[in-house]
């Protein structure tokens, strides 16, 4: 796989900006329509520029490589995913309702992962994508602690560590899944219920699988 073109530090890019998102929107339908008929490593940056109609100078100016693109572009769909309709005390539902919701929001992601297992594949092997991934997931778990702490369910804990932490933990989750030839999700799912924390409610989680499985 090839390496780096530079080390230029990454940095997001703010989609506060109408004329940054109108290029990461055509470099995304460019990667989407590539990706149809390539495999992420056989995509250079001159046919995804060329594709998107977007200057190679631009892309540059935002990304060192085509993983570095794809790594954002496939961290922002987990992260969707995982993204739950709730304020940040979880007003309005029990502990139950709200395990329920996050349980299924980590199924979807499963699916969608072993769908695009090739992509995923190729992302996790780079350099780039664990960690995106990883302050993605610190940033969703980070909301779901504040709802936890206010339904009662968190022991003393330094939330930003826990969140951090648990990405991590996360992140590496989802490699292993997306890496194995596994496809059953509901066991991996499973898994969970002797990985998360004690405290971290189980609602919502399919049995833990036997031993060896999903794990």
């Amino acid at each position: 796989m090839p390496a780096p073109e530079d080390s230029k530090p990454l940095r997001r890019p703010s989609p506060d900006e109408p004329r940054i998102a109108r290029t990461r929107e055509a470099l995304e339908a460019g990667l989407w329509e590539l990706l149809r008929e390539l495999e992420l490593a056989d995509i250079s940056v001159s046919a995804l520029c060329r594709k998107a109609g977007v200057h190679r100078t631009t892309f540059y100016g935002h990304y060192r490589n085509i993983f570095d693109f794809a790594a954002f572009v496939y961290a922002g769909l987990v992260d969707r995913l995982g993204t739950i309709d709730l304020d940040q005390r979880g007003t309005g539902r029990t502990v139950a309702e709200i395990g329920e919701l996050y349980v299924q929001s980590i199924r979807d992601i499963l699916q969608h992962t072993k769908r695009e297992q090739r992509v995923y594949r190729a992302l996790f092997h780079t350099g780039t994508f664990h960690s995106v991934l990883a302050e993605d997931l610190r940033a969703r778990i980070l909301l779901a602690l504040h709802v936890w702490a206010a339904h009662g369910v968190l022991p003393a804990l330094n939330l930003e560590v826990t969140a951090g932490y648990l990405g991590g933990a996360y992140s590496s989750w989802f490699e292993q899944w997306v890496a194995g030839d596994d496809d059953d999700a509901e066991a991996w799912l499973g898994s969970l219920r002797n990985l998360l924390p004690a405290w971290w409610p189980r609602d919502g989680f399919p049995p833990a699988p036997e031993p060896g499985r999903g794990s």
